[in-house]
């Protein structure tokens, strides 16, 4: 694609200096570089392919021939289930099983059950 377009700059670049009269063409001539300055004008050697397929990899063009089913891709995903907690120790005050680093929920109920007896009573 960019060689493609480099090719049609330079050709429009060349055409529009073709069009220009002769006393400007000598002016422009001493500023264009000498390769674009030569009689012969600039053109990408693009090596000859019989078809664009060959400059991809197989595996790059790979598609599935039908669309996946819901069925096939809940069967796929099922192995991606939740897994058994491994970080269960026992609660310090209670003795009920809780996760590590993380408030035991029985004391956590008696202690938010206290905390709104003891806002739900005004302070005198």
């Amino acid at each position: 694609m960019a060689t493609a377009l480099a090719l049609h700059q330079s050709r429009t670049w060349l055409s529009a200096a073709a069009r220009l009269p002769l006393s400007r063409i000598s002016l422009t001539a001493a500023l264009v570089p000498a390769f674009l300055a030569s009689p012969k004008p600039f053109t990408w050697a693009i090596p000859s392919l019989p078809s664009l397929l060959e400059l991809f990899p197989p595996w790059l063009l790979a598609v599935p021939k039908k669309k996946t089913s819901h069925s096939r891709k809940a069967m796929r995903s099922a192995n991606k289930g939740l897994k058994d907690k491994q970080n269960l120790v026992h609660c310090q005050a209670c003795g009920s099983p809780k996760l590590a680093h993380n408030i035991c929920p029985k004391c956590y109920r008696e202690l938010n059950m206290e905390w709104k007896a003891r806002n739900r009573t005004p302070e005198l």
